[in-house]
């Protein structure tokens, strides 16, 4: 399948969150020479849904690449032989909800999952899809060398929800280690207030750039994959990579870490750039050790050189050679 199109929803999506999408959706657009296609919001327009035929008449008919956000929240129009999809989120499991996702995606010729372990899930379960692994990855615009250099303004640097036993483990540790200086966030109304914890205001950050930024000004960041220590279970047992784990390596961040053994933890080589925190003195001893050490840039640009989206760009050319 030759694509025509890179299919984005960025003239209506306009959360942070998305931003990260969008850089990938660049690097795609740029490395294969695709142009844009503007989807439009009206195929999620229930009403509009409730019409036969009605919602793929408002998406191309052209061989096209998106990524999916949420799989059952996915439009019907999208169900279609020359759409790609790569579903980014996904935490389904039951005969139910399995069934359903079936349903939503079983015109497309190739769906991708960016998770490894939700590959490996759906194949055991014997999923009737052509279902392929694209793993996440980080754009190329921050790409890193040997040489790169980031000022370290702070000792650690929290970014967004945390794992509860490792900040746990970091009050503890601020405790006994008065000159200790951290960033931590406070959830006001719908934003985020990033403060030092000697009572300095950050302020919202909430740009892609205001992130990345406030990242590379830690030594340490903390990193727990999204089912670790979830009481909620928000992510339905899965232990998914997010993307702040190449966030963190590509600002050059030493890394403390929670996260099982699994194969999207094995895909991404966690335990290369941490073992699994289990205990207080096992934080301890490696907070003391990165707040003492430099980083090896050279093992981590060498690292990210694997994972930025060019590679996915080559990878999901390859997939598509024979459909």
């Amino acid at each position: 399948m030759n694509l025509k199109y890179i299919i984005t929803s960025r003239n209506y999506n306009t959360k942070p969150f998305w931003d990260l999408v969008f850089e990938w959706e660049n690097v795609f657009s740029q490395a294969l020479k695709l142009p844009f296609y503007y989807e439009n919001k009206n195929i999620y327009n229930r009403y509009i849904a409730r019409v036969p035929f009605m919602p793929s008449l408002l998406q191309t008919s052209e061989p096209a690449f998106r990524f999916d956000m949420n799989p059952l929240r996915n439009s019907n129009a999208n169900n279609k032989s020359n759409i790609i999809p790569c579903i980014v989120d996904f935490y389904l499991r039951g005969d139910e909800k399995l069934n359903k996702f079936y349903k939503r995606y079983n015109k497309n010729k190739i769906v991708f999952v960016s998770s490894r372990e939700v590959y490996d899930y759906l194949k055991s379960n014997n999923c009737p899809l052509n279902i392929q692994h694209l793993a996440l990855s980080i754009s190329d615009k921050y790409q890193i060398s040997e040489q790169t250099n980031y000022e370290k303004k702070y000792d650690l640097v929290m970014m967004g929800r945390q794992n509860p036993v490792l900040l746990d483990f970091v009050k503890r540790y601020a405790a006994s280690h008065k000159n200790f200086n951290y960033v931590y966030r406070i959830q006001k109304n719908d934003r985020f207030d990033y403060y030092t914890s000697d009572g300095q205001a950050i302020g919202d950050i909430d740009t892609r750039d205001k992130y990345m930024a406030l990242m590379r000004s830690g030594r340490v960041g903390l990193y727990g994959t999204p089912g670790m220590d979830d009481d909620e279970n928000r992510t339905n047992g899965f232990n998914q990579l997010t993307p702040r784990f190449l966030e963190l390596i590509a600002c050059g961040c030493h890394i403390i870490a929670r996260y099982p053994a699994n194969s999207d933890t094995d895909y991404f080589e966690l335990n290369k750039f941490c073992p699994s925190i289990l205990t207080y003195s096992q934080f301890e001893e490696k907070m003391d050790y990165a707040l003492s050490a430099e980083v090896n840039m050279k093992q981590y640009s060498d690292y990210l050189t694997k994972h930025y989206t060019s590679v996915r760009c080559k990878q999901l050319l390859q997939a598509l050679t024979d459909i």
